[in-house]
C-alpha cells in the first residue's frame, strides 16, 4: 500500500480495502494502483531519490500475476535480478537509461542534475525522442574513459552494445503506461546490477 502514496497516511480507505483482498485472494492487481506506484516511482527518480522496494515490488507483482491469468507464460522472464534475455524493449530502454546515468558519474563524478534527473520522464515516455541525443552526449563521456580507464570504457560500449541490439530498430516512438512500468522494471534491476558491481569483464579489471 505504501508503495502507491508518498507517505503510508496518504493511502485511501478504497484502496487500501482493494489491495488487501487482491493479497488474501491472490488476485491481480488493480491498474489503477500500478498506475499510481508508476507515479511515484518517476518522482523519487527526477528527484535523485534511490528507488523505493515497495514500490517496484508492487509494479512487478502486477505483471506477473496479469501474465499468469492471460497465460502468456511471461511470468518467468521477470526474475529478481536483471534479466537481458527478457523479450520487452521498453524493459530494455530502461536498462540504457540506468546504463548510461552511470556511463556520466564514471566520467564526471557527481554533476547535481544529471542525465536521469533531466531525461528519465522524456525516455520513459517517448524513448525514439531522447536515446538518440542521450547516446551522441556518452561519446565524450567515453572519449574521457578511454583517456583515463580505456578498459571501463570497453565495458561500457559493451554494455551499450548489448542492450541496444535488445531493443533493435526502430526505438520505440510511445511507451504505454504498462510499458512505462517494465521501463521502470528495467532501469531498477540494472541500477542495482550496477550498484553490486555485476558484470564487469576483465578489460575493466585492467583497471585497477
Amino acid at each position: 500500500m505504501a508503495g502507491t502514496v508518498r507517505e503510508l497516511k496518504d493511502a485511501a480507505p478504497p484502496m487500501t480495502a482493494g489491495l488487501y483482498r487482491v493479497a488474501a485472494r491472490g488476485e491481480p492487481i488493480p491498474f489503477a494502483a500500478m498506475a499510481q506506484a508508476l507515479a511515484r516511482v518517476r518522482v523519487d527518480t527526477i528527484q535523485g531519490e534511490r528507488p523505493n522496494h515497495a514500490r517496484m515490488g508492487l509494479i512487478k507483482a502486477y505483471h506477473l500475476r496479469k501474465w499468469r491469468q492471460e497465460g502468456a507464460g511471461m511470468e518467468g522472464q521477470l526474475k529478481p535480478e536483471v534479466n537481458a534475455d527478457l523479450q520487452d524493449r521498453a524493459y530494455h530502454c530502461g536498462r540504457l537509461l540506468a546504463v548510461l546515468g552511470k556511463l556520466q558519474t564514471s566520467a564526471l563524478g557527481d554533476v547535481g542534475a544529471g542525465v536521469i534527473q533531466r531525461y528519465y520522464a522524456a525516455a520513459s515516455t517517448t524513448p525514439a525522442l531522447v536515446f538518440g541525443r542521450l547516446i551522441r552526449g556518452a561519446q565524450p563521456h567515453l572519449s574521457k574513459l578511454g583517456d583515463q580507464r580505456p578498459g571501463l570504457k570497453v565495458w561500457y560500449e559493451r554494455q551499450m552494445s548489448e542492450i541496444c541490439c535488445r531493443i533493435g530498430r526502430p526505438m520505440p516512438t510511445t511507451l504505454s503506461l504498462e510499458d512505462q512500468s517494465l521501463f521502470a522494471l528495467g532501469y531498477y534491476q540494472q541500477l542495482a546490477a550496477l550498484w553490486a558491481g555485476k558484470g564487469k569483464d576483465e578489460d575493466e579489471k585492467g583497471d585497477e
